[in-house]
Formats: structure tokens, sequence, C-alpha cells
């Protein structure tokens, strides 16, 4: 069931998608990368007192992409997004340098055109990580427009970086998954299987539905999240994460901190999952709070506000439909 939204509460939805999707960022920052954790090792990472770290590259980029859409009427502008982009991505970080994101970036930064090296990393493949689709999901934020639209938007936003299919694809999921969560209420219970349903019908690429529909299964089944991992695979891949994601978001979809913990379980890529998982959880439940200490420093806490406070007011400025009216594209 979708509602229409005022600006206060597109407010609420844009600083919840954020802000828990930065706080799930956080938390799983001690445990990327491991091998499926023990329950009772993670329990003690999570309940310590956590050190101050500092946010992912990545999930960085879903606040930049935010700004950048509150900043130019809730539309891409590519040669801007690009600037920004590279503007926010660290330069002196070693385990990133070999990364694709990481080299259109600092080539964008150098001064390159984002067309003229996006689309020749991987021997002229694009790249198809996951990065882009961490990054598309504050699309789902625009306002006024429905599923179809933000996942063009998700798309368009990715392809700065991302030229390869499947990674538009995956910013195209991420963004009609938060897209559909700012649009549901709370208090109702998820139609689980409308949700992915209207996901899978952004998709473009047979590899992406069929990856879906192994969602589905996982969900109707109750899957655990080692047999989930084991299931979809770890790697850096949209194709891989954003399943992963879109499943641990769907087995808890009213427990964001359930929703998360299913993430950390599964291990390997557990920052990328773990914060597109926050980011759809926090869009559906805005009054959230993580009950563990893992929250952004005071500087971060203020731009997410910022950033969600633009969104919002772009929706005033293009104009809200109508108590009543609905969208075609939206899951009721």
């Amino acid at each position: 069931m979708t509602f229409p939204l005022d600006q206060q509460q597109l407010l609420r939805r844009a600083h919840g998608c954020l802000l828990v999707a930065a706080c799930a960022d956080l938390m799983a920052a001690p445990l990327h990368g491991r091998t499926t954790p023990d329950p009772a090792q993670m329990e003690v990472i999570l309940r310590a007192e956590p050190r101050l770290l500092q946010p992912s590259p990545t999930a960085l980029q879903m606040v930049v992409l935010a700004e950048h859409l509150g900043a130019h009427g809730g539309r891409v502008n590519d040669d801007i997004l690009a600037a920004d982009l590279a503007k926010e991505w660290p330069a002196d970080r070693p385990d990133l340098a070999g990364t694709a994101t990481s080299r259109v970036l600092t080539a964008v930064a150098a001064g390159t055109r984002w067309w003229q090296i996006a689309p020749s990393v991987h021997h002229g493949q694009g790249s198809f990580g996951s990065v882009a689709a961490v990054r598309a999901c504050a699309a789902g934020l625009a306002p006024g427009s429905g599923v179809a639209a933000a996942a063009a938007l998700g798309r368009r936003s990715a392809g700065v970086t991302h030229t390869h299919l499947l990674a538009r694809d995956g910013a195209a999921a991420t963004a009609a998954a938060v897209a559909l969560a700012v649009r549901t209420q709370p208090a109702t219970p998820a139609d689980k299987y409308r949700f992915l349903s209207a996901v899978a019908a952004q998709m473009r690429t047979a590899e992406f539905r069929a990856a879906l529909r192994t969602v589905q299964t996982l969900v109707r089944h109750r899957s655990a999240p080692a047999e989930t991992a084991a299931t979809l695979g770890a790697d850096r891949t949209a194709l891989r994460t954003v399943p992963a994601a879109l499943t641990a978001f769907l087995r808890h979809p009213d427990e964001p901190a359930a929703a998360i913990r299913y993430a950390l379980m599964m291990g390997g890529q557990t920052q990328t999952i773990a914060t597109i998982v926050g980011a759809i959880s926090g869009a559906r439940n805005p009054e959230y709070t993580l009950a563990m200490p893992w929250r952004p420093d005071v500087m971060r806490l203020l731009r997410i506000r910022a950033a969600a406070a633009a969104m919002s007011v772009t929706a005033a400025g293009r104009g809200g439909r109508r108590a009543g009216d609905h969208h075609p594209d939206e899951v009721r």
C-alpha cells in the first residue's frame, strides 16, 4: 500500500534512508571482507565501544548523489556529478587504487572527461562493480516520480563511472527499491513479492532478472544468511551484492536492525550489502533509531540532514501529487 507524502514526510524518509545507511556502513566496517562470521564474534564486535571510523568512500557517494539531486532539481548533470564524485574520492587509499571506480574518478580529478575513461575499463566492458548501486540508493528519494523514473535516474547516475549493463541494472534495482520503500506505510505489512516484482520489472538484463527470481525463492524459504551467501555467491559485482541486499531487507522489512544483522552474517562484501539494506530499511522505517552505538560524527550527521532537506525542498519545487493520486508504477 502506498500513500501520498508531504514535504515533511519526504524529509523524514530521506533522512531515515541516508542516516540508517550511514550507521550500517560503520557497523559493517569491522566485518567487511570476512568469511561468514561466528554469531558470538559478531555480537562482541557490535557491542564493543566503536572506534572513530570514517565513512567508506562507497557509502559517502550516496550522500554526494543526494546533494547533487537536491542542487539540480532532482535531475542528474553527468559532468557535474562526475566532478562531485571525483572531488570526494580518496586519493590516498592503496586498497582502492586498483578498482575501476578509483581509476575513473582519479582520471576525472586529473582532467579527463568521464565519458572518455568510464567505458574503457575492464578492456572496454565498463565496470560491473557495486559502488554505483550503493550510490543510486539516493536516486530512489527523488520526489514525484514513480518506480520506473527512479530506476531510470539510478541507471543514469551509475553511468558516469559504471557503464556495464549489469552495474546499471544494479543501480536501477537499488533506486527502485528505495523508491518503493519511501512510498509504503510502515504500519502496513510489506507485500514482499509485489515489492520484488516491481523491482524486477525495471531490469534490462536476463542475468539480473534470474538473480531476482533466486531472491524470491530465498525469501519464500526463509533462508538463513549462510545459505543466501552460498546461493548468490560473494564478490564485488552488482549482480551478487544487490540481490544479497534485497534478500536481507525482504527477510526483515520492518526490522532494520535484524535486516542489517542478516547482511552482516552473510560475510564477504558486508559493508556494501549492509549500506544498501540500511538505505532501503531507513526509507521504509524513517522513525527507527538503531539501538547500537554506531552513529556518524556530528559533521556527517549535519551533512546527511542537509542533503535530506535539499531533497525534500526539491519535492516542493516540483510539486507533489494530491492525496489519493497514484503513480502507475507504484505498489499498492
